[in-house]
């Protein structure tokens, strides 16, 4: 091998879905939350994408040795909105979820607990302003 065969692109399958191709495309948000059962957290979000309200936020600095990272991947308009989980164990991921969807309802009350405020009714707004004289 030569010296410049180290930055030559891996050939062989990707084992990425769709999906994660279109979430990538979405803005990002990193939120430090309280360290939980990554688990137990994964299986209540296929029940039922509410128990995100359940979880804690906490400052990255107070708590950085072990801690739960949501990825939260929205939409400009917040029409779709994605969460993934990493459990984060001395700067090194130790456990990772796959992707849950949320409606922007919830992703408003998520981000509102955190300090982010986000306006998921704007376009109800816009349509009753222009419907007045």
């Amino acid at each position: 091998m030569s010296i410049f065969g180290i930055f030559k692109k891996k050939k062989g399958g990707s084992t990425e879905t769709a999906l994660e191709k279109h979430v990538r495309e979405l803005k990002c948000r990193k939120i430090s939350l309280v360290d939980t059962d990554l688990d137990e957290l994964a299986a209540d979000m296929q029940r039922d994408p509410q128990s995100v309200m359940n979880l804690t936020p906490v400052n990255y600095y107070a708590v950085k040795n072990e801690y739960i990272l949501a990825l939260v991947y929205m939409s400009a308009d917040y029409s779709e909105a994605y969460v993934k989980f990493k459990r984060v164990a001395y700067e090194k991921v130790t456990g990772e979820t796959g992707l849950f969807q949320l409606d922007k309802h919830t992703l408003a009350r998520f981000l509102a607990k955190v300090g982010i405020m986000i306006n998921v009714d704007a376009d109800k707004a816009d349509a009753s302003d222009n419907s007045a004289p």
